[in-house]
C-alpha cells in the first residue's frame, strides 16, 4: 500500500511535536549552551564541554520516565540545573534563577518550525481534516511551544505524556484513541522516532509514517513508509502524487 492510499481517506492527522513539527533538539542545545557559558563564567574552572557532558547524563536520568509524573517544565528544569550546579559545588539560588530565565528566553528565540510544516497544517485545515498532536513532555511546555510557534489554531487536540501519565511505548496511543473516540483506521500518525512514534502507533493499529530528513522518502510500502519533508505530504494531499 502506498502513502497516497494510506492518507487519502484519513480524517485525523496525528503528529509528534519535538523534532517532527519543529527543531526542538537544535533549539534546546542552543539554550543549554547559553546556560553552560554562564556557569563557566561564574566559576572559571569547568569548561562548557565538561558541563555539557555532565548535563547529558543528568538529562538521560531525569527524562527516563518520558515526563509521565505530572510535574511542570519549570520543576523539571529547576531539578536538572540544580543537580548540574551541585555537581560542581555551585549552590547559588540567584544563579539558578538566572539559568532558568536564560534557558527559557533562548529557547523562545530559537524555536523554528520545520520547513513546510505550517503550509501542511494550513492545507489540512482547508481540507477539513482534524489535527491531533501526541507528544512526550510536560503539558505546560508543549502548550507554550505550540503557542510560540504560532500553530495553536491549526491543532484540534494536544495530548502529552505528562497529562495522560503514560509514555508512547507504554500505551499512550491506545488511551488517546479511546479518550477521543478515534478509530485507528481513521488516523495516520507522523513522528521522527522509529520506536516511540512509528512502532508504538502501529502496535495500536494506527498507520504511521516516519519523518526523517536524512533519508530518501519511501512512499510505496506501508510497513516502511517514510517522508523526508513536509512538502512530500503536502504534494500527496493536494495532487495525489
Amino acid at each position: 500500500m502506498a502513502i497516497q492510499e494510506t492518507i487519502a481517506s484519513k480524517y485525523w492527522f496525528g503528529f509528534d511535536l519535538d523534532d517532527t513539527l519543529h527543531d526542538f533538539r537544535r533549539a534546546s542545545a542552543d539554550a543549554s549552551t547559553r546556560v553552560f557559558e554562564i556557569i563557566h563564567s561564574s566559576d572559571n574552572k569547568t569548561s562548557v564541554d565538561i558541563l555539557r557532558n555532565t548535563y547529558q547524563s543528568i538529562l538521560r536520568s531525569a527524562t527516563a520516565n518520558a515526563f509521565t509524573d505530572g510535574r511542570t517544565s519549570s520543576e523539571y528544569r529547576h531539578e536538572r540545573f540544580e543537580h548540574l550546579l551541585q555537581a560542581y559545588g555551585l549552590i547559588d539560588d540567584s544563579l539558578l534563577d538566572r539559568l532558568l530565565e536564560v534557558y527559557q528566553d533562548s529557547l523562545r528565540e530559537n524555536l523554528t518550525l520545520k520547513a513546510g510544516a505550517l503550509r501542511l497544517l494550513q492545507t489540512l485545515r482547508g481540507l477539513g481534516k482534524k489535527v491531533i498532536v501526541i507528544t512526550e513532555g510536560p503539558a505546560d511546555a508543549q502548550e507554550w511551544t505550540v503557542q510560540e510557534l504560532g500553530i495553536w489554531s491549526y491543532i484540534d487536540i494536544l495530548v502529552t505524556t505528562n497529562e495522560v501519565g503514560k509514555s508512547k511505548v507504554d500505551g499512550l496511543f491506545g488511551v488517546v484513541l479511546e479518550k477521543y473516540g478515534i478509530a485507528a483506521e481513521d488516523i495516520v500518525y507522523f513522528g521522527d522516532n522509529v520506536i516511540r512514534d512509528v512502532q508504538a502507533a502501529r502496535e495500536e493499529g494506527i498507520p504511521a509514517v516516519l519523518y526523517d530528513e536524512k533519508q530518501q522518502s519511501h512512499l510505496y510500502d506501508i510497513s516502511v513508509l517514510r517522508v523526508n519533508s513536509w512538502a512530500v505530504v503536502e504534494n500527496v494531499l493536494v495532487h495525489g502524487e
